[in-house]
């Protein structure tokens, strides 16, 4: 049985990389919609990588700042972000229609 240092020790770390994903696929999902409002001249390369470091370094302070009672939202948002990514992303290559 894991001591409660290591079960805090793990939350912690979890919540991070919880904040992580959040943030990152959020900068993913606002590049997206960016590109659908301004067309084909947007810069979509050097753009999703940006505001996916920036959406990650954000989801990493916010989790940071939250401490062990951001373990539970910082989860449950990046679980739902994640999956609209990942249906965009799917919905986008299997040839649906995008607005």
């Amino acid at each position: 049985m894991p001591d409660e240092d290591e079960v805090d020790e793990t939350r912690a770390k979890l919540t991070t990389v919880f904040g992580w994903v959040a943030g990152g696929s959020t900068g993913v999902l606002i590049n997206w919609g960016l590109f659908m409002a301004i067309g084909e001249g947007y810069p979509v390369t050097w753009t999703t990588f940006v505001l996916f470091l920036a959406g990650a370094f954000a989801g990493m302070y916010l989790a940071d700042k939250l401490g062990p009672r951001g373990f539970r939202p910082l989860g449950i948002a990046a679980g739902v972000l994640f999956a609209v990514f990942l249906s965009i992303v799917l919905t986008v290559t299997m040839g649906g229609s995008t607005p």
